[in-house]
């Protein structure tokens, strides 16, 4: 063995020592801290750690018998030593096990405490998962991201807001108490009471957050889960949507399966959407946008204040304008049934929009007790 090698074993043998006796100075213990840290304990289950033990023990036991006349003395310390020896050795040999991939992340973490999901408590303590858990929870690695499980966290009668917060570039999913699944994507987050689950579920969102929510009855009745959001407020009993706010201003969520009641927070009444459905809301304009296609050049009229609609039937057309409007529109199945073609702005009245599509369609309106009749010319 080389004396650089020699010189690290006997100085890492020193520092486990230390560490076993409590006598580390602190940057003796954030390295012992590091190593434990680093050390993937997913990927060491096909380990044969009794073997490895085994022998490892055996080379120890031969180097104490090679010793000669131990004193009584010395043999405790001498024992003590052989330990720490052993600890040190069975440490070199996981490192030696994992393989080249492992030793290599020794010198890179993939994360950091710094971009690693955080938990923070009444806006004030913030914990890093990474280093520490709230009491009853458990965290466990899935594919590239991680799943933090808070179903059975104890609650503290201190606590009273919970933040859960993901600088990371990889997903982030959190299970609430009632099982609901959260998946944060990075830079986003969500927060919640200490209660939540007993008398009401609500969650504030920020950013990018999948919802995949679980069902819940209390006294014979459902529980409603809520999500709020700067300009948004979502209803659901128990389904799976998106939500992002990442756009200045401006907001979205598309709804996968089940239904959902979406309210704009800066108007009254509230809309259904269907699974495949996405609404969209802007801080400028209380009204919801929702869409049954991912087209980009509706969405981008819709930005800038116009209806697109192109080769759609005309119930979807009135839908659309009736409910931008708070109006209700009624037609026939065969006047439907036609489709329609063309670019209108929002901030007209209901009145021009609709004399727009008349004069190239046709089509005739009628008003009568607050209700508007489509019918073909």
């Amino acid at each position: 063995m080389s004396t650089s090698k020699t010189r690290i074993r006997v100085f890492i043998i020193n520092i486990f020592n230390k560490y076993l006796s409590g006598k580390t100075s602190e940057n003796e213990d954030q390295l012992i801290e590091k190593i434990y840290d680093r050390l993937d304990i997913h990927d060491l289950d096909h380990i044969d750690y009794e073997s490895i033990n085994k022998d490892i023990k055996q080379q120890v036991d031969a180097a104490i018998t090679r010793k000669i006349k131990i004193s009584n003395r010395k043999k405790h310390y001498q024992i003590a030593v052989a330990a720490s020896v052993l600890f040190v050795l069975s440490l070199g040999a996981l490192f030696l096990y994992q393989g080249k991939d492992t030793i290599m992340s020794l010198s890179r973490s993939k994360h950091t405490a710094r971009d690693f999901p955080q938990l923070t408590l009444n806006r004030e303590h913030r914990i890093n998962l990474l280093d520490s858990l709230p009491v009853g929870s458990t965290l466990h690695k899935k594919g590239e991201g991680h799943i933090l499980d808070l179903t059975h966290m104890e609650r503290s009668q201190k606590v009273e807001l919970i933040e859960i917060n993901n600088p990371s570039e990889t997903p982030f999913t959190v299970v609430l108490k009632d099982q609901t699944k959260v998946s944060l994507n990075k830079h986003s987050s969500v927060s919640f009471q200490s209660n939540f689950g007993i008398h009401s579920r609500e969650v504030m969102a920020v950013g990018e957050v999948d919802f995949d929510v679980s069902k819940q009855q209390s006294q014979d009745k459902w529980v409603p889960f809520t999500v709020r959001t700067k300009l948004q407020t979502i209803e659901v009993l128990g389904t799976q949507f998106h939500v992002s706010t990442t756009i200045p201003g401006e907001e979205n969520v598309l709804l996968k399966e089940g239904s959902i009641r979406l309210a704009h927070n800066h108007s009254d009444g509230t809309v259904m959407l269907k699974p495949g459905d996405k609404a969209f809301l802007q801080e400028i304009q209380p009204k919801i946008m929702i869409s049954s296609q991912s087209s980009k050049a509706k969405i981008d009229s819709w930005r800038r204040g116009e209806f697109y609609f192109e080769n759609e039937k005309l119930r979807q057309v009135m839908d659309e304008i009736g409910t931008w409007y708070g109006k209700s529109i009624e037609m026939s199945d065969d006047t439907g049934a036609k489709t329609l073609t063309g670019i209108f702005t929002r901030y007209n009245t209901i009145e021009d929009v609709l004399h727009m599509i008349a004069l190239t369609n046709s089509v005739d309106f009628k008003e009568k007790k607050g209700v508007i009749y489509v019918t073909v010319k």
